[in-house]
């Protein structure tokens, strides 16, 4: 059929199967707790949760309600319906097209979850809600594109909802419910950081994709686009069966779902290979149940069999096996599968399932024991970023009201409150005007500044300079900072990494460093003072290794510099941390006068051996 806006059909995605596959479960079965997508930018991630929508075809709503109430089923109604349905014997119906519900990156709790309605509480002093995202995702389908930066709790509340199937809004006094049923769909680029893994566990089902490797299928994919860019309408109709069998087998599936068997033989096979793998998410049975169930319902069967389980492991357990985010270990794929449950043996080398304790010592993170010493330095830098106590933000949590006679954001039921205590009536002046006070997490910038000259050559040098930054990318993935990665050598400085929450590009950076020739010292602050000053709103830490043997300047010597970093630094929130890789005795005394003209804290070599 054709309407105005076309969207590429589903069908006729190339290659992709394993996404394809996740993104059909959860239309079949949106309580398993929906689907993470991770993969590069390119990689049809967008497109593939666009076409699902549009797959989906047409709902059935109450009409004139908000929240996309079913007409018929009470479990998916909010409670004004319920209350319509008992008085009346029936409701209104119309019909809509399922649709995309954007999640966007700058999303308030208020935005989310919904919020008081204004004007009905001062002009008609009634309580009542004004919708947010999560009425508008009822029964849509509910995407988060880069879900990676989007704030932890607001995540956490939408994860919250997807797998309650229900959205409790408790605002300015006011106390209601409604339906939640969403097809939850997150994509995200590992380039631009990781989640962290309490969140990732929260997703049901999670697939990384990649770009396709043979010649026919990106030929394929280009002839694809070209003829639906030429005539969108022709290339729909191109599609028509296979998107209508696809259709028709999501909806026999949600109809066959209820009849599926699960013999215990299978239970015991699942819990098995969880336990095998070191899981110990109970979140991760219950969703491996319902998604073989699901797999089965695909393919219009009533009983799970054994590639079921295998089909459903591999969209599962990959994301909830623990790793060191530092790391690339092997991923979970079908033959380590096979071989965990046709010939039960333990888990695979590859897969290690030893006691943390001997996974700790062959961390690459491990190189070498750091004394007592370090803690200091590691207090000192912990003592920033998001570690400091929360900053007031204009889309962070809402923790409190405060007066305020032009407020950003109207704290209402603290507003009526002061104005019936002050004045004795609902008349509310300027001065009982109250604004939400809301608090996010501080941001915080490492930028690793290190000294990768010929002055540095010496083997211990270099590996305690690496062994720093290491336990500092560790520390920096735990608190969810970021970190870049400046290095200096022959007449410059280069920023290696740009600012990132992608800890193993940084780390796998470090293994690969090119070393040898002068020491540009002061360029490289210069350069590190650049990247913080593009960092508005943010504390940066430049975290400065070297041995202090400077031969390099901006102007016409350190002097100069100094003075001139000095006025560069007044009004850049940043702070400078240097540590010399040579001991009190050997030191030219170059990053001394650093650290007291700049005002930084000094380390030496000495403290930390």
């Amino acid at each position: 059929m054709h309407h105005k806006f076309v969207i590429y059909p589903f069908s006729a995605l190339v290659g992709q199967d394993l996404m394809k596959k996740a993104l059909m479960i959860n239309a079949v079965e949106p309580s398993v707790g929906g689907v993470l997508i991770k993969g590069d930018k390119g990689t049809g991630k967008s497109t593939a949760v666009r076409a699902l929508a549009d797959l989906l075809g047409n709902l059935e709503i109450v009409s004139g309600c908000p929240f996309n109430c079913h007409p018929v089923n009470k479990r998916l109604m909010c409670k004004g319906c319920q209350e319509q349905l008992a008085a009346a014997g029936n409701l209104p119906v119309m019909e809509k097209k399922m649709e995309i519900v954007d999640m966007p990156l700058s999303a308030t709790e208020d935005m989310v979850i919904g919020s008081i309605n204004i004007k009905k509480a001062l002009q008609e002093g009634i309580k009542a809600l004004e919708p947010g995202l999560l009425a508008r995702a009822n029964r849509n389908v509910l995407y988060i594109d880069e879900v990676n930066l989007l704030d932890d709790y607001l995540v956490n509340i939408l994860l919250d909802a997807a797998a309650m199937g229900v959205n409790v809004v408790e605002r300015e006094g006011v106390s209601m419910f409604h339906p939640a049923r969403f097809i939850l769909v997150g994509t995200m680029n590992p380039e631009e950081g990781e989640l962290r893994p309490q969140i990732i566990d929260r997703f049901g089902l999670s697939v990384e994709v990649d770009a396709l490797q043979t010649i026919e299928e990106r030929m394929l994919v280009m002839d694809n686009r070209r003829k639906f860019d030429d005539d969108p309408h022709a290339f729909e109709e191109e599609y028509c069966e296979a998107q209508e069998e696809t259709r028709e087998a999501i909806i026999r599936a949600r109809e066959l779902l209820p009849l599926i068997d699960l013999p215990r033989e299978s239970l015991v096979s699942i819990v098995k290979l969880i336990s095998s793998l070191g899981i110990k998410t109970h979140r991760a049975d219950i969703v491996m149940e319902k998604t073989t169930r699901v797999l089965a319902a695909l393919d219009n069967r009533t009983a799970v069999n054994d590639q079921d389980i295998r089909d459903a492991a591999l969209l599962v357990l990959s994301h909830r096996m623990r790793q060191d985010p530092l790391q690339k270990g092997e991923q979970l794929n079908p033959e380590i599968i096979d071989e965990m449950l046709d010939e039960e043996k333990e888990l695979p080398d590859s897969l290690d399932n030893r006691e943390p304790e001997q996974q700790d010592k062959e961390s690459p993170l491990q190189d070498g024991a750091l004394p007592a010493e370090f803690v200091r330095f590691n207090e000192t830098v912990e003592s920033r970023g998001r570690d400091q106590a929360n900053s007031e933000s204009g889309r962070g949590q809402f923790v409190r009201a405060r007066t305020n006679s032009e407020p950003s954001s109207l704290a209402v039921d603290a507003t009526l409150r002061r104005a019936v205590s002050q004045g004795g009536s609902l008349q509310v002046l300027p001065e009982h005007l109250m604004e939400k006070v809301r608090v996010s997490k501080g941001k915080a910038l490492y930028i690793l500044t290190l000294d990768t000259s010929s002055s540095m050559r010496m083997e211990r040098k270099i590996k305690l300079a690496k062994n720093l930054t290491g336990q500092l990318l560790q520390r920096s993935y735990q608190k969810k900072n970021r970190v870049a990665l400046l290095t200096f050598r022959e007449d410059n400085a280069r920023l290696l990494i740009p600012p990132t929450t992608d800890m193993t590009s940084l780390f796998e950076a470090l293994q690969v460093l090119p070393t040898g020739g002068k020491t540009p010292l002061t360029p490289a602050l210069f350069k590190a003072a650049e990247v913080a000053g593009k960092e508005s709103g943010t504390l940066s830490v430049a975290v400065v290794i070297s041995d202090g043997k400077a031969n390099v300047f901006k102007h016409e010597g350190l002097d100069d510099d100094l003075h001139s970093l000095a006025a560069y630094l007044k009004d850049l929130k940043m702070k400078m941390i240097f540590v010399n890789t040579e001991n009190k005795k050997r030191s030219l005394g170059v990053l001394e006068k650093m650290s007291d003209y700049l005002g930084g804290d000094l380390f030496y070599l000495e403290d930390l051996l």
